[in-house]
């Protein structure tokens, strides 16, 4: 039950991470910061992403 409550969270993250990605685009900053948090927050997607794998393939 563990895995699937942990797959359900890191799921969550990954849509929070995607709906901050998207409003990031429309934010009024400057080019070079936004594309700096966008890159780390893309960096921080695909450790989701991975998790996200690692725990569906034990669930398997």
């Amino acid at each position: 039950m563990e895995l699937k409550e942990g797959l359900e969270f890191y799921r969550k993250c990954l849509q929070d991470c995607d709906r901050v990605i998207a409003d990031l685009y429309h934010q009024d900053i400057p080019r070079e910061r936004k594309q700096a948090l966008i890159d780390k927050l893309l960096i921080t997607r695909n450790k989701l992403v991975k998790t996200i794998e690692r725990i569906e393939e034990l669930l398997r």
